[in-house]
């Protein structure tokens, strides 16, 4: 993470609701309050907080393998690689990550790469305080209804010793390893690692699970999200091209607040702390000052007014398409990953 604190408590508690039984997270170069909130969260057994200084091959790999050298990463079960503005949401049996185990395959299963779906900024052009989950309702159309053809995905997967690397989207299976794993889309329809790397083709089992996406949030979030930078892509400055991309919707999806209530009476626990209650206020506070500096400058406020402006995309043609080919597959395994880092 980076300058995340508006959005930390949220986040944690609703992954911690959904039946993740810890949560490690790692952060880099913060000057909001996202760390203090961390400890805060750390002292109180709810995450293992640990400050990330980039290290060879980046930002998210040198985070990842600190994280696996970790006791309470050692001991899982099962491990699940996500940002902060990543939500899994499950649709099957109680929408617990049991549940979707079991429905996936249970003890036949080791990897279940679940897909995005995307959510535009709703038309919601200020930061507000508010939960990110009940803002942004308007997401990307599903296949069916003419949205993405190929998807990103990130992967649930047992902690076995036979990973090269852990990676964003799933792990790297050693080649000696390569046929020893069963791989699965939501709800148990298998798939290869060939098949998948970082993307899905349909069906994407998304009527078992998807992770819903907040790329882009509000319009004045996304430009506290430029002023950030992108952890991957660190010379890549964000742009409308990047916005026209990620803001995508078109389909009204509430799903996720089925949650709601749980996910309340955890922020209520954690806002009853006074520390946590009192970073949470202040790293909203350092968000709402940075933007009034930041639209005193030419670049964000033009930015600002033509996405401010703009409408979401139904469709990303890139996107669309249908990646048939074994071949094109593996090499997208292989590519860089362009999708956009919380």
């Amino acid at each position: 993470m980076k300058n995340e604190a508006p959005y930390i408590l949220e986040w944690v508690a609703h992954h911690l609701v959904i039946g993740f039984d810890h949560i490690v997270v790692l952060t880099n170069d913060c000057t909001d309050t996202t760390n203090a909130i961390l400890k805060r969260l750390d002292v109180l057994g709810y995450v293992t907080f640990r400050p990330n200084k980039p290290g060879q091959g980046g930002v998210h790999r040198t985070a990842i393998r600190r994280a696996l050298r970790l006791d309470v990463v050692r001991k899982a079960e099962w491990l699940y690689v996500t940002d902060a503005d990543e939500f899994l949401n499950i649709h099957c049996g109680d929408h617990s990550v049991d549940a979707l185990i079991a429905a996936s395959g249970g003890d036949a299963v080791d990897v279940i790469m679940v897909p995005w779906r995307i959510f535009s900024f709703n038309k919601r052009v200020i930061l507000r305080d508010s939960l990110v989950t009940q803002q942004f309702t308007d997401a990307e159309p599903t296949y069916e209804d003419g949205g993405a053809g190929r998807r990103f995905v990130k992967s649930l997967f047992r902690n076995k010793d036979v990973y090269h690397r852990v990676g964003l989207h799933n792990p790297h299976v050693r080649a000696e390893h390569a046929t020893a794993l069963t791989w699965a889309l939501p709800g148990g329809l298998q798939a290869s690692q060939l098949q998948g790397g970082n993307h899905a083709q349909p069906p994407f089992g998304d009527q078992f699970a998807q992770i819903n996406h907040y790329a882009v949030r509000s319009a004045q979030a996304y430009l506290l999200k430029r002023y950030r930078g992108r952890a991957n892509h660190e010379s890549h400055v964000l742009d409308t091209g990047y916005w026209d991309r990620w803001n995508r919707g078109g389909c009204e999806d509430r799903t996720i607040q089925r949650y709601a209530a749980l996910t309340q009476g955890l922020l209520d626990v954690f806002k009853a702390d006074p520390v946590l209650a009192r970073m949470h206020r202040k790293g909203f506070r350092w968000h709402k000052a940075k933007l009034v500096e930041l639209l005193q400058d030419a670049a964000y406020a033009t930015l600002y007014g033509k996405i401010a402006a703009s409408d979401p995309a139904l469709v990303v043609h890139k996107d669309r398409a249908i990646r048939e080919s074994r071949a094109l597959l593996s090499q997208d395994q292989d590519q860089t990953d362009d999708a956009p880092r919380a």
